[in-house]
């Protein structure tokens, strides 16, 4: 067994691996940037991103204007749709060739299955859904946080001897920088070999109708338990639609049928950001709250007023729902009216 102190000083670099899919790459990985470019005050090592797919060096240029250093984009025929299979074995090449010392992917369904086939592979460890990351000097540990214990605590989780280290990080938990269209850095088209041999094909993708977007608005309506009912649910969509509004929901939603999983706001879902959170029937559990910490301004409204989201919101509207949102939505439309 090879001395793993001596292993780890063979690596070095950070690289990030960009999800690319359906001819667009992932906003996770500018915020994966952005947190790059933070740990690299300490760090001062290169920062690279692998772009995979057919089309991924229409992003290259982008990535270096958001932070990267070094871009290997690799396209060749076969590499769309998505396939984990496919991605592991390349990444799995380009690691043992670059040797980072630290890995990192966003934590979507498709990087955490890959992350997991890959950390396998290099028999090094890996931590899932981080939303802070850090490193300890002068020994370059990655410390990877993320919550634990259903959110009542959050774990700091690290790898000191083997490498590379690898975490995915929680979209949204990060914040990307503004890009600098004046960077300059160098695209690489490294020369790897497909699978000859697969396991696994695609047979056909199919999207979820109720796959969240990104509002223009900036503005979230989430409901939470204390909608109680599909009529309930239905006032939360309507204050959405009026605004222009992205909907979510917390977990007790999403189990009772209302919304898909993709939804989900919290520990459980997603993270989120933008400007205004409006919170309809929600409780505030940490489960939830931790996926809105980047909205700028949170709005409750609640009948209870012991509700904790009460305590974390700018403005609290204590009454119930069936009778404060229908008056929202009429001043809302008001508005719009008074406005045109």
């Amino acid at each position: 067994m090879p001395d793993q102190s001596l292993r780890a000083r063979e690596y070095e670099g950070l690289m990030i691996a960009g999800e690319y899919a359906e001819g667009q790459l992932s906003p996770a990985v500018y915020e994966l940037l952005g947190s790059a470019r933070e740990l690299n005050r300490k760090l001062q090592t290169d920062i690279a991103v692998v772009l995979i797919g057919s089309g991924t060096s229409a992003y290259a240029a982008s990535c270096i204007s958001h932070g990267a250093d070094t871009v290997y984009v690799l396209e060749q025929p076969g590499l769309s749709p998505l396939s984990e299979e496919v991605h592991t074995e390349l990444l799995h090449q380009l690691v043992l060739e670059a040797k980072p010392e630290i890995l990192l992917l966003p934590s979507t369904i498709h990087s955490k299955s890959i992350a997991a086939r890959l950390a396998a592979r290099l028999n090094t460890g890996l931590t899932a859904d981080c939303t802070e990351l850090d490193i300890d000097l002068p020994s370059r540990v990655l410390l990877q946080i993320r919550p634990a214990r259903e959110g009542a605590l959050m774990a700091t989780i690290c790898c000191p001897e083997a490498r590379p280290q690898m975490a995915t990080v929680r979209p949204g938990a990060m914040s990307p920088c503004e890009p600098d269209p004046y960077r300059t850095g160098r695209i690489v088209h490294p020369q790897l070999q497909l699978p000859s041999v697969l396991r696994t094909s695609i047979l056909e993708v199919i999207k979820s109708r109720e796959a969240p977007g990104s509002a223009a608005s900036g503005i979230i309506v989430a409901a939470g338990r204390g909608v109680c009912s599909k009529e309930g649910m239905e006032l939360v969509r309507e204050l959405a639609a009026c605004l222009g509004a992205e909907l979510g929901a917390t977990r007790p939603v999403i189990d009772q049928g209302w919304l898909d999983y993709s939804r989900q706001i919290g520990l459980t879902g997603r993270n989120v950001s933008g400007r205004i959170y409006i919170a309809v029937g929600i409780s505030g559990a940490v489960q939830h709250t931790v996926g809105i910490r980047r909205m700028d301004t949170v709005i409750a409204i609640n009948r209870d007023k012991t509700a904790p989201i009460l305590g974390l919101a700018a403005h609290g509207i204590v009454a119930d729902l069936f009778e404060a949102v229908p008056l929202l939505i009429d001043q809302v439309r008001q508005n719009i009216t008074v406005g045109r």
